[in-house]
């Protein structure tokens, strides 16, 4: 999926994408749509008590490379929706809310957390800490995964605003993007 979606940015920009078959595209989509959902709802911030730190370790890799999967299968979606001439048929609803709710998740449980303490949850409930103290605590070293997925999200988020001046949406959508 990381190479599809390098190479759909490539056929983007060489403006050669409305050559490919709308049947075949289509059927890209939806099958990109599925990957996509894969890693939409799953959080990479947890902290299990039972497991050793082996078991974490593993199972924030397993849920990273979901995670980054899904974001290759948001860019490569957006990628074909946002070139230049691409017919109506390509613009399928649910794969484009499929991608704002991929990027509404991760900047909000992902992203946001790791970059400002203040959104990160307590996992032991303990006592409530001010802002300020959330952010003295706070490390700024962060990991090679998270700065590669937040660049990917932010890929998205700037290829969305070209979907809305390309493609009418409805105004649930719209509200999802805003």
């Amino acid at each position: 999926l990381s190479e599809l979606g390098s190479e759909s940015a490539k056929i983007k920009a060489m403006g050669i994408m409305e050559k490919l078959s709308t049947d075949k595209t289509v059927k890209v989509l939806n099958i990109l749509e599925k990957n996509i959902q894969d890693g939409s709802k799953l959080s990479t911030l947890f902290n299990h008590n039972n497991d050793t730190e082996d078991e974490e370790r593993l199972w924030r890799d397993l849920i990273m490379e979901r995670v980054t999967k899904s974001a290759d299968a948001c860019l490569t979606a957006i990628n074909i929706m946002t070139s230049p001439n691409m017919p109506k048929a390509v613009y399928i609803e649910d794969v484009i809310e499929r991608v704002i709710q991929y990027t509404k998740f991760h900047l909000q449980n992902t992203l946001y957390p790791q970059y400002d303490p203040v959104y990160r949850v307590d996992p032991h409930g303990g006592g409530v800490l001010s802002s300020k103290a959330k952010r003295a605590k706070c490390s700024t070293h962060k990991q090679r995964v998270i700065v590669m997925l937040y660049n990917k999200v932010c890929d998205i988020v700037s290829s969305l605003s070209e979907l809305l001046e390309i493609q009418l949406l409805t105004d649930t959508t719209i509200l999802q993007v805003s």
